[in-house]
């Protein structure tokens, strides 16, 4: 008996081919992602960063290639359609927090101008 738990919990944890595909959220918020999925190799963004962009972009391209492994293997999934869910919700907060950057940029860029023609007068 203990022999068939041990087998069955070797074949939840194999990747499905169907899996093997890009992992846009471990690529967009690479560090976040891999922290919530226990991945702490993810954290090499940061001394990546050394070498601008081409550091941090080669990095996030390896992590987004192998996300979804990684993701997978993380937790104990009830079926790919929750995985799927789950990874789809990550491009959705990039892009939420990508929105909110721009909306925040704008907003520091009308604010220096008034700033500026302020001073000018």
């Amino acid at each position: 008996m203990p022999e068939n738990k041990i087998n069955s919990d070797l074949i939840s944890k194999n990747f499905p081919p169907v899996l093997k595909r890009f992992n846009w959220g471990a690529f967009l918020l690479n560090w976040i992602w891999g922290i919530f999925h226990k991945k702490y190799i993810t954290l090499l963004i940061f001394p990546a960063m050394v070498i601008p962009f081409i550091g941090p972009l080669v990095i996030s391209v390896w992590f987004g290639i192998m996300g979804n492994k990684w993701a997978w293997n993380s937790k104990d999934w009830n079926s790919i359609e929750e995985f799927n869910e789950s990874q789809k919700f990550w491009v959705r907060l990039w892009v939420v927090l990508f929105i909110l950057g721009i909306i925040f940029i704008a907003k520091v860029f009308v604010l220096f101008s008034i700033i500026g023609s302020v001073e000018t007068k």
